[in-house]
């Protein structure tokens, strides 16, 4: 194994990889540091422990569903109502096409409790502004608004979770029938 430099980049993709191969629970950074080529310890040179990649990795979907997200409310117009049914479309899709990203909507850092999706739905993200512009629009009093934003972000994780956990496999058809009930709770 070579032990030149490697770039953080580089051991998010291999730690990318290892999570598809093995998932979350059998994440290993040797074997991330094998597939890059490099020592054991070459990784520990961008990250403090395996902790700190897997936050890395989950920040790395956090910036690919924040890409799909702009572009599916881009796509839908103007129209509020529409932005927010895309977006909760589109957000089934990426389960779809990321279905380790699931096993990683559920799981906490050790050291700070805290989710490692958690910017999925901060204050600042599209999606939380979109349901409270969405609540807004429609005239709905905060704790209305509050209630929305918890029963979207609950159906999102739950339904992660059932992927993740692999009693759901999603596929086009089911997508069609849960974007269908999310929009029958979320926009009743």
């Amino acid at each position: 194994m070579e032990n030149n430099a490697i770039s953080r980049e580089r051991l998010i993709q291999a730690g990318i990889q290892e999570i598809e191969e093995n998932g979350v629970d059998r994440f290993s950074l040797r074997r991330v540091a094998q597939r890059c080529g490099v020592s054991c310890a070459a990784p520990y040179k961008h990250f403090k422990d395996k902790g700190a990649l897997i936050e890395a990795i989950a920040e790395h979907y956090n910036a690919r569903w924040a890409e799909r997200q702009r572009a599916a409310l881009a796509q839908a117009g103007d129209d509020i109502t529409q932005q927010l049914r895309e977006m909760c479309k589109e957000y089934l899709r990426f389960l779809l096409d990321n279905p380790k990203f699931c096993a990683l909507v559920t799981l906490k850092d050790a050291a700070t409790g805290k989710w490692f999706m958690r910017s999925l739905f901060d204050g600042t993200t599209p999606s939380k502004k979109l349901v409270q512009q969405y609540c807004a629009y429609h005239g709905m009093d905060p704790d209305t608004a509050h209630a929305k934003v918890v029963l979207l972000r609950g159906l999102f994780f739950g339904v992660a979770m059932l992927v993740g956990s692999g009693e759901l496999e999603l596929s086009e058809k089911r997508i069609e029938i849960l974007y269908r009930e999310m929009n029958s709770a979320f926009l009743s």
